[in-house]
């Protein structure tokens, strides 16, 4: 499996940035509040931590295979996935949380709304910034180390 490109997550937060901004000026007054939605982003992002030590210990202490008291190699393939998973929805998170915070920051005084939305909005952003974080974490504890025969690409001596 392809590692996830860090111009894919740019590219992520800056869409997600940009539409929130937008579309946070026209749809102000329908919008719900954001209250505490961050708090998953969290929990994810806590969930991700958790099973990449645990992957991480499995491959370096040699307890990967198809025995049930081993991990197996297609649930460390699925969590390399959970890891893109999460790394992407947190640059979206991330970047609707810079998209209202950058439209709530200079309106401080003239929107209500703004004054009370705001910390939601920073709490999101660097929720998702963690969620990216623990993302990559958990997708880099999944890869496959270099076998013993391997020398990197040069030719061995004879």
């Amino acid at each position: 499996m392809a590692r996830i490109a860090v111009s894919t997550l740019v590219l992520v937060a800056l869409v997600a940035g940009v539409a929130a901004y937008f579309l946070t000026g026209s749809l102000l007054g329908s919008l719900p509040p954001i209250g505490w939605g961050w708090v998953t982003l969290l929990v994810v992002a806590l969930i991700d931590l958790l099973l990449a030590l645990r992957v991480r210990s499995a491959i370096s202490d040699g307890g990967v295979g198809q025995d049930r008291s081993q991990m197996h190699p297609l649930t460390i393939a699925r969590c390399a996935a959970l890891g893109q998973a999460s790394a992407v929805l947190g640059a979206a998170a991330g970047g609707l949380g810079t998209g209202l915070a950058l439209y709530f920051l200079p309106r401080l005084g003239e929107l209500a709304a703004a004054g009370e939305e705001l910390p939601a909005s920073l709490a999101v952003l660097v929720s998702g910034a963690l969620l990216v974080g623990a993302g990559l974490f958990l997708e880099s504890a999944c890869a496959t180390p270099p076998s013993d025969d391997d020398v990197g690409g040069l030719a061995q001596s004879t």
